[in-house]
Protein backbone atom coordinates (compact mmCIF):
# COMPACT_ATOMS: atom_id res chain seq x y z
CA UNK A 1 0.00 0.00 0.00
CA UNK A 2 1.40 3.37 -1.00
CA UNK A 3 1.92 6.25 1.45
CA UNK A 4 -0.77 8.20 -0.40
CA UNK A 5 -3.31 5.44 0.24
CA UNK A 6 -2.27 5.17 3.88
CA UNK A 7 -2.79 8.90 4.36
CA UNK A 8 -6.19 8.67 2.67
CA UNK A 9 -7.27 5.81 4.95
CA UNK A 10 -6.11 7.76 7.98
CA UNK A 11 -8.17 10.79 6.88
CA UNK A 12 -11.22 8.56 6.48
CA UNK A 13 -10.60 7.00 9.90
CA UNK A 14 -10.31 10.41 11.56
CA UNK A 15 -13.50 11.58 9.87
CA UNK A 16 -15.52 8.74 11.37
CA UNK A 17 -13.51 8.19 14.56
CA UNK A 18 -11.69 11.41 15.44
CA UNK A 19 -8.88 11.39 17.95
CA UNK A 20 -9.88 12.51 21.46
CA UNK A 21 -9.70 16.25 22.06
CA UNK A 22 -6.12 17.30 22.89
CA UNK A 23 -5.65 18.12 26.55
CA UNK A 24 -5.11 21.89 26.97
CA UNK A 25 -1.64 22.87 28.13
CA UNK A 26 -2.90 24.64 31.25
CA UNK A 27 -5.63 22.20 32.29
CA UNK A 28 -3.71 19.76 34.49
CA UNK A 29 -3.88 19.90 38.25
CA UNK A 30 -0.37 20.87 39.29
CA UNK A 31 0.63 18.66 42.22
CA UNK A 32 4.41 18.43 42.27
CA UNK A 33 5.95 15.41 44.02
CA UNK A 34 2.46 14.29 45.06
CA UNK A 35 2.11 10.70 46.22
CA UNK A 36 -1.52 9.70 46.15
CA UNK A 37 -3.85 6.87 45.21
CA UNK A 38 -2.49 4.69 42.43
CA UNK A 39 -2.99 1.29 40.79
CA UNK A 40 -6.78 1.41 41.10
CA UNK A 41 -9.22 0.97 38.25
CA UNK A 42 -11.60 3.92 38.26
CA UNK A 43 -14.62 4.06 35.96
CA UNK A 44 -16.22 7.51 35.83
CA UNK A 45 -19.82 7.74 34.68
CA UNK A 46 -19.97 11.36 33.60
CA UNK A 47 -22.76 13.68 32.50
CA UNK A 48 -20.42 15.39 30.03
CA UNK A 49 -18.54 14.35 26.93
CA UNK A 50 -14.77 14.42 27.09
CA UNK A 51 -14.64 17.27 24.55
CA UNK A 52 -17.17 19.43 26.40
CA UNK A 53 -16.05 22.45 28.40
CA UNK A 54 -13.60 21.30 31.05
CA UNK A 55 -15.02 20.76 34.52
CA UNK A 56 -14.04 18.78 37.60
CA UNK A 57 -15.16 15.56 35.88
CA UNK A 58 -12.43 15.59 33.24
CA UNK A 59 -9.85 17.15 35.58
CA UNK A 60 -10.19 14.58 38.34
CA UNK A 61 -10.13 11.72 35.83
CA UNK A 62 -6.97 13.10 34.25
CA UNK A 63 -5.24 13.56 37.60
CA UNK A 64 -6.05 10.06 38.84
CA UNK A 65 -4.75 8.62 35.57
CA UNK A 66 -1.49 10.57 35.77
CA UNK A 67 -0.94 9.24 39.28
CA UNK A 68 -0.91 5.69 37.95
CA UNK A 69 -4.55 4.59 38.13
CA UNK A 70 -6.31 3.09 35.12
CA UNK A 71 -9.21 5.45 34.42
CA UNK A 72 -12.12 5.03 32.03
CA UNK A 73 -14.15 8.19 31.40
CA UNK A 74 -17.62 7.22 30.20
CA UNK A 75 -19.25 10.05 28.35
CA UNK A 76 -22.80 11.32 28.79
CA UNK A 77 -25.52 8.78 28.05
CA UNK A 78 -27.47 9.95 25.00
CA UNK A 79 -30.94 8.67 24.23
CA UNK A 80 -32.54 8.56 20.79
CA UNK A 81 -34.43 11.86 21.14
CA UNK A 82 -31.24 13.74 22.06
CA UNK A 83 -29.41 11.99 19.23
CA UNK A 84 -31.85 13.14 16.55
CA UNK A 85 -32.06 16.65 17.99
CA UNK A 86 -28.26 16.95 17.95
CA UNK A 87 -27.60 14.78 14.91
CA UNK A 88 -25.56 17.48 13.17
CA UNK A 89 -22.80 17.30 15.81
CA UNK A 90 -23.40 13.86 17.33
CA UNK A 91 -23.98 11.63 14.28
CA UNK A 92 -20.90 9.51 15.04
CA UNK A 93 -22.49 8.18 18.23
CA UNK A 94 -24.48 5.66 16.21
CA UNK A 95 -21.32 3.52 15.91
CA UNK A 96 -18.71 5.01 18.28
CA UNK A 97 -19.63 2.63 21.10
CA UNK A 98 -18.37 -0.24 18.94
CA UNK A 99 -14.86 1.22 18.98
CA UNK A 100 -14.56 0.42 22.69
CA UNK A 101 -12.31 2.21 25.16
CA UNK A 102 -10.34 4.84 23.24
CA UNK A 103 -6.96 5.78 24.66
CA UNK A 104 -6.35 9.46 25.44
CA UNK A 105 -2.95 9.02 27.06
CA UNK A 106 -1.24 6.51 29.34
CA UNK A 107 -3.79 5.01 31.79
CA UNK A 108 -6.65 7.17 30.51
CA UNK A 109 -9.46 5.99 28.22
CA UNK A 110 -12.78 7.44 27.09
CA UNK A 111 -15.85 5.47 26.12
CA UNK A 112 -18.91 6.65 24.21
CA UNK A 113 -21.92 4.58 25.33
CA UNK A 114 -24.48 3.15 22.89
CA UNK A 115 -27.54 5.31 22.27
CA UNK A 116 -30.14 4.39 24.86
CA UNK A 117 -33.91 4.50 25.10
CA UNK A 118 -35.46 7.84 26.10
CA UNK A 119 -37.60 8.64 29.16
CA UNK A 120 -35.35 6.64 31.49
CA UNK A 121 -35.78 9.42 34.04
CA UNK A 122 -39.55 9.05 33.77
CA UNK A 123 -40.03 5.27 33.68
CA UNK A 124 -37.78 3.15 35.97
CA UNK A 125 -38.31 0.07 33.78
CA UNK A 126 -36.63 1.85 30.84
CA UNK A 127 -33.72 2.87 33.09
CA UNK A 128 -33.33 -0.76 34.16
CA UNK A 129 -33.26 -1.94 30.54
CA UNK A 130 -30.76 0.77 29.57
CA UNK A 131 -28.46 -0.30 32.39
CA UNK A 132 -28.51 -3.90 31.13
CA UNK A 133 -27.41 -2.69 27.68
CA UNK A 134 -24.72 -0.40 29.08
CA UNK A 135 -23.39 -3.06 31.46
CA UNK A 136 -23.02 -5.55 28.60
CA UNK A 137 -20.78 -3.29 26.53
CA UNK A 138 -18.77 -1.89 29.45
CA UNK A 139 -18.12 -5.39 30.87
CA UNK A 140 -17.00 -6.59 27.45
CA UNK A 141 -14.42 -3.80 27.30
CA UNK A 142 -13.32 -4.38 30.89
CA UNK A 143 -12.59 -8.03 30.07
CA UNK A 144 -10.67 -7.00 26.96
CA UNK A 145 -8.53 -4.58 29.02
CA UNK A 146 -8.22 -6.96 32.00
CA UNK A 147 -9.98 -4.60 34.40
CA UNK A 148 -11.58 -6.02 37.54
CA UNK A 149 -13.16 -4.65 40.72
CA UNK A 150 -13.36 -1.04 39.60
CA UNK A 151 -14.08 1.95 41.76
CA UNK A 152 -17.23 3.47 40.27
CA UNK A 153 -17.15 7.27 40.30
CA UNK A 154 -20.75 8.22 39.59
CA UNK A 155 -21.87 11.65 38.43
CA UNK A 156 -25.08 9.98 37.24
CA UNK A 157 -27.95 9.14 39.57
CA UNK A 158 -29.66 6.61 37.27
CA UNK A 159 -26.96 3.92 36.98
CA UNK A 160 -27.31 2.19 40.35
CA UNK A 161 -27.80 -1.29 38.75
CA UNK A 162 -24.25 -1.10 37.39
CA UNK A 163 -22.82 -1.38 40.91
CA UNK A 164 -23.47 -5.13 40.99
CA UNK A 165 -23.26 -5.79 37.27
CA UNK A 166 -19.69 -4.44 37.07
CA UNK A 167 -18.69 -6.09 40.38
CA UNK A 168 -17.46 -2.79 41.71
CA UNK A 169 -15.03 -2.50 44.57
CA UNK A 170 -16.43 0.76 45.92
CA UNK A 171 -18.88 3.43 44.76
CA UNK A 172 -18.49 7.17 45.12
CA UNK A 173 -21.38 9.41 44.08
CA UNK A 174 -20.55 13.02 43.21
CA UNK A 175 -23.57 15.31 42.90
CA UNK A 176 -22.90 18.60 41.13
CA UNK A 177 -26.51 19.73 40.60
CA UNK A 178 -30.02 19.17 41.89
CA UNK A 179 -31.05 16.83 39.07
CA UNK A 180 -34.71 16.82 40.11
CA UNK A 181 -34.83 20.49 39.03
CA UNK A 182 -33.38 19.85 35.57
CA UNK A 183 -35.32 20.37 32.34
CA UNK A 184 -36.15 17.79 29.69
CA UNK A 185 -37.52 14.24 29.65
CA UNK A 186 -37.64 13.80 33.40
CA UNK A 187 -40.19 13.19 36.13
CA UNK A 188 -39.18 14.71 39.44
CA UNK A 189 -40.45 11.81 41.55
CA UNK A 190 -38.54 9.28 39.43
CA UNK A 191 -35.30 11.26 39.62
CA UNK A 192 -35.58 11.55 43.41
CA UNK A 193 -36.19 7.79 43.73
CA UNK A 194 -33.27 6.93 41.41
CA UNK A 195 -30.93 9.20 43.34
CA UNK A 196 -31.99 7.69 46.68
CA UNK A 197 -31.15 4.23 45.36
CA UNK A 198 -27.73 5.45 44.20
CA UNK A 199 -27.06 7.11 47.55
CA UNK A 200 -27.80 3.89 49.44
CA UNK A 201 -25.26 2.03 47.28
CA UNK A 202 -22.51 4.65 47.70
CA UNK A 203 -19.62 4.41 50.15
CA UNK A 204 -19.26 8.20 50.12
CA UNK A 205 -20.98 11.20 48.59
CA UNK A 206 -19.49 14.49 47.42
CA UNK A 207 -21.64 17.56 46.77
CA UNK A 208 -20.55 20.87 45.29
CA UNK A 209 -22.99 23.16 47.11
CA UNK A 210 -24.09 23.44 50.75
CA UNK A 211 -27.76 23.26 49.81
CA UNK A 212 -27.33 19.77 48.33
CA UNK A 213 -26.02 18.19 51.53
CA UNK A 214 -29.21 17.91 53.66
CA UNK A 215 -31.00 15.86 50.98
CA UNK A 216 -28.02 13.51 50.63
CA UNK A 217 -27.80 12.99 54.39
CA UNK A 218 -31.29 11.53 54.39
CA UNK A 219 -29.91 8.42 52.64
CA UNK A 220 -26.15 8.48 53.33
CA UNK A 221 -24.30 9.77 56.39
CA UNK A 222 -20.91 10.08 54.66
CA UNK A 223 -21.39 13.34 52.73
CA UNK A 224 -18.64 15.86 51.93
CA UNK A 225 -18.95 19.38 50.51
CA UNK A 226 -16.24 20.09 47.92
CA UNK A 227 -17.17 23.02 45.72
CA UNK A 228 -15.80 23.98 42.31
CA UNK A 229 -12.54 25.86 41.82
CA UNK A 230 -10.23 27.37 39.21
CA UNK A 231 -6.78 26.92 37.75
CA UNK A 232 -5.51 29.92 39.69
CA UNK A 233 -2.10 30.31 38.04
CA UNK A 234 -3.66 30.19 34.58
CA UNK A 235 -6.45 32.71 35.14
CA UNK A 236 -4.35 34.98 37.32
CA UNK A 237 -2.40 35.88 34.18
CA UNK A 238 -5.37 38.07 33.25
CA UNK A 239 -4.65 40.13 36.37
CA UNK A 240 -0.90 40.41 36.57
CA UNK A 241 0.33 39.86 33.00
CA UNK A 242 0.26 41.88 29.81
CA UNK A 243 -1.74 39.68 27.46
CA UNK A 244 -2.52 40.33 23.82
CA UNK A 245 -6.00 41.51 22.94
CA UNK A 246 -8.12 38.91 21.09
CA UNK A 247 -8.70 39.80 17.45
CA UNK A 248 -12.50 39.82 17.88
CA UNK A 249 -12.20 42.49 20.56
CA UNK A 250 -10.50 45.04 18.32
CA UNK A 251 -13.78 46.06 16.70
CA UNK A 252 -15.74 46.01 19.97
CA UNK A 253 -15.71 49.17 22.08
CA UNK A 254 -15.55 49.28 25.87
CA UNK A 255 -17.04 48.79 28.37
CA UNK A 256 -17.09 45.03 27.78
CA UNK A 257 -19.25 42.76 29.91
CA UNK A 258 -18.09 39.16 29.63
CA UNK A 259 -19.70 35.77 30.19
CA UNK A 260 -17.48 32.68 29.89
CA UNK A 261 -19.09 29.26 29.67
CA UNK A 262 -21.81 27.35 27.86
CA UNK A 263 -24.91 29.31 26.93
CA UNK A 264 -27.50 26.86 28.28
CA UNK A 265 -31.13 26.99 29.36
CA UNK A 266 -30.13 28.12 32.85
CA UNK A 267 -28.72 31.43 31.55
CA UNK A 268 -31.31 34.21 31.92
CA UNK A 269 -31.53 35.57 28.37
CA UNK A 270 -34.32 37.93 29.38
CA UNK A 271 -31.94 39.54 31.88
CA UNK A 272 -29.23 39.86 29.20
CA UNK A 273 -31.72 41.45 26.80
CA UNK A 274 -32.79 43.89 29.51
CA UNK A 275 -29.13 44.73 30.17
CA UNK A 276 -28.42 45.33 26.48
CA UNK A 277 -31.54 47.42 25.97
CA UNK A 278 -30.99 49.64 29.02
CA UNK A 279 -27.43 50.55 28.00
CA UNK A 280 -26.75 50.19 24.26
CA UNK A 281 -23.19 51.44 24.88
CA UNK A 282 -22.40 48.38 27.02
CA UNK A 283 -20.97 45.55 24.92
CA UNK A 284 -22.01 42.09 26.18
CA UNK A 285 -19.79 39.22 25.09
CA UNK A 286 -20.39 35.48 25.34
CA UNK A 287 -17.35 33.20 25.06
CA UNK A 288 -18.38 29.57 24.91
CA UNK A 289 -20.56 27.09 23.01
CA UNK A 290 -24.23 27.90 22.42
CA UNK A 291 -26.62 25.02 23.19
CA UNK A 292 -30.00 26.79 23.11
CA UNK A 293 -31.93 29.16 20.89
CA UNK A 294 -30.67 32.75 21.15
CA UNK A 295 -33.61 34.30 19.30
CA UNK A 296 -34.18 36.70 22.21
CA UNK A 297 -30.65 38.10 21.84
CA UNK A 298 -30.08 38.14 18.10
CA UNK A 299 -31.46 41.61 17.38
CA UNK A 300 -29.12 43.45 19.76
CA UNK A 301 -26.05 44.95 18.11
CA UNK A 302 -24.27 45.16 21.49
CA UNK A 303 -24.53 41.41 22.18
CA UNK A 304 -21.71 39.34 20.70
CA UNK A 305 -21.73 35.53 20.61
CA UNK A 306 -18.06 34.70 20.03
CA UNK A 307 -18.29 30.91 20.36
CA UNK A 308 -15.98 28.49 22.12
CA UNK A 309 -12.31 29.44 22.47
CA UNK A 310 -9.24 27.46 23.44
CA UNK A 311 -8.98 27.05 27.20
CA UNK A 312 -5.38 28.24 27.05
CA UNK A 313 -6.55 31.57 25.54
CA UNK A 314 -9.34 32.41 28.02
CA UNK A 315 -7.17 34.73 30.19
CA UNK A 316 -6.72 37.00 27.15
CA UNK A 317 -10.49 37.52 26.92
CA UNK A 318 -10.76 38.20 30.65
CA UNK A 319 -7.81 40.60 30.65
CA UNK A 320 -9.45 42.86 28.07
CA UNK A 321 -12.93 42.91 29.62
CA UNK A 322 -14.33 45.19 32.32
CA UNK A 323 -17.05 43.22 34.13
CA UNK A 324 -17.73 39.48 34.48
CA UNK A 325 -21.34 38.27 34.40
CA UNK A 326 -22.96 35.33 36.18
CA UNK A 327 -26.59 35.64 34.97
CA UNK A 328 -28.22 32.41 36.14
CA UNK A 329 -31.99 32.08 36.19
CA UNK A 330 -33.06 32.14 39.83
CA UNK A 331 -34.61 28.67 40.24
CA UNK A 332 -33.90 25.25 41.71
CA UNK A 333 -30.90 24.73 39.42
CA UNK A 334 -29.22 27.92 40.68
CA UNK A 335 -30.06 26.98 44.27
CA UNK A 336 -27.88 23.86 44.12
CA UNK A 337 -25.13 25.05 41.75
CA UNK A 338 -21.49 25.92 42.43
CA UNK A 339 -20.70 28.09 39.37
CA UNK A 340 -17.22 27.15 38.17
CA UNK A 341 -16.88 30.35 36.15
CA UNK A 342 -17.16 32.40 39.36
CA UNK A 343 -13.81 31.09 40.61
CA UNK A 344 -12.18 31.77 37.25
CA UNK A 345 -13.51 35.34 37.29
CA UNK A 346 -12.13 35.88 40.80
CA UNK A 347 -8.69 34.51 39.88
CA UNK A 348 -8.61 36.88 36.90
CA UNK A 349 -9.37 39.84 39.19
CA UNK A 350 -12.44 40.82 37.21
CA UNK A 351 -15.35 42.53 39.05
CA UNK A 352 -18.33 40.14 39.11
CA UNK A 353 -22.07 40.80 39.00
CA UNK A 354 -24.31 37.81 39.68
CA UNK A 355 -27.92 36.89 40.15
CA UNK A 356 -29.03 35.44 43.49
CA UNK A 357 -27.25 32.13 44.24
CA UNK A 358 -26.36 30.74 47.69
CA UNK A 359 -22.84 29.75 46.58
CA UNK A 360 -22.20 33.26 45.24
CA UNK A 361 -23.38 34.87 48.50
CA UNK A 362 -20.25 33.43 50.13
CA UNK A 363 -18.27 36.13 48.27
CA UNK A 364 -20.57 39.02 49.11
CA UNK A 365 -18.52 42.19 49.51
CA UNK A 366 -16.40 41.29 46.51
CA UNK A 367 -19.11 40.05 44.15
CA UNK A 368 -22.23 42.18 43.65
CA UNK A 369 -25.34 40.01 43.99
CA UNK A 370 -28.56 41.31 42.45
CA UNK A 371 -32.05 40.21 43.47
CA UNK A 372 -33.79 41.57 40.37
CA UNK A 373 -33.06 42.99 36.91
CA UNK A 374 -32.87 46.61 38.03
CA UNK A 375 -30.38 45.74 40.78
CA UNK A 376 -28.29 43.83 38.24
CA UNK A 377 -28.12 46.83 35.92
CA UNK A 378 -27.32 49.15 38.84
CA UNK A 379 -24.55 46.81 40.05
CA UNK A 380 -22.85 46.88 36.64
CA UNK A 381 -23.17 50.65 36.57
CA UNK A 382 -21.67 50.95 40.07
CA UNK A 383 -18.60 48.96 39.05
CA UNK A 384 -18.15 50.97 35.86
CA UNK A 385 -18.50 54.26 37.77
CA UNK A 386 -16.08 53.28 40.53
CA UNK A 387 -12.82 55.21 40.93
CA UNK A 388 -9.63 53.40 40.01
CA UNK A 389 -8.37 52.94 43.57
CA UNK A 390 -11.61 51.36 44.80
CA UNK A 391 -11.76 49.10 41.75
CA UNK A 392 -8.13 48.06 42.17
CA UNK A 393 -8.85 47.12 45.79
CA UNK A 394 -11.72 44.85 44.77
CA UNK A 395 -9.61 43.22 42.05
CA UNK A 396 -6.77 42.57 44.51
CA UNK A 397 -9.16 41.06 47.08
CA UNK A 398 -10.72 38.85 44.40
CA UNK A 399 -7.35 37.44 43.38
CA UNK A 400 -6.29 36.98 47.00
CA UNK A 401 -9.40 35.05 48.00
CA UNK A 402 -9.26 32.94 44.83
CA UNK A 403 -6.02 31.29 46.00
CA UNK A 404 -8.09 29.34 48.55
CA UNK A 405 -10.12 27.81 45.74
CA UNK A 406 -7.61 26.01 43.52
CA UNK A 407 -8.12 22.66 41.81
CA UNK A 408 -5.07 21.42 43.69
CA UNK A 409 -6.84 22.13 46.97
CA UNK A 410 -10.06 20.50 45.80
CA UNK A 411 -8.39 17.39 44.41
CA UNK A 412 -6.56 16.69 47.66
CA UNK A 413 -9.90 16.78 49.49
CA UNK A 414 -11.50 14.49 46.93
CA UNK A 415 -8.59 12.09 47.14
CA UNK A 416 -8.81 12.03 50.93
CA UNK A 417 -12.46 10.97 50.66
CA UNK A 418 -11.53 8.15 48.29
CA UNK A 419 -8.64 7.05 50.51
CA UNK A 420 -11.02 6.76 53.46
CA UNK A 421 -13.44 4.75 51.34
CA UNK A 422 -10.74 2.37 50.15
CA UNK A 423 -9.32 1.86 53.63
Amino acid sequence: MTMKNIRLLEKIRKFFIPDPMPIPKHIAINLKDHTGIEKETIITFSTQNWADLWTRKQRFSLQFARQGNRVVYIETQFHWVSYFLQFKTQWRRIFLFLTGFRKVEENLYIYTPPILFPAFQIFPSIAKFNNVILAFFVKREMIKHQMTEPVLWMYTHFNKPLVKKLKSKKVLYECVDDYSEAKGLIKKETVIKQEKETLKQSSAVIVTADSLKPKMLEENNNVHIISNAANIAHFKKAYNSVLSEPDEYKSIQRPRLLFIGALQYWVDQELIACLAESHPEWQILFVGPVSVSTKRLNNFKNIHLLGRKDYDDLPNYLAHSDIALNPYKVDGVAEGCSPLKLYEYLAAGLPVVSTEMPEVRKFEGIVKVAENYNEFIDAVDEFLSMDKQSLDNIKAKSVEISTLHSWENRFKKVETVLQEVLS
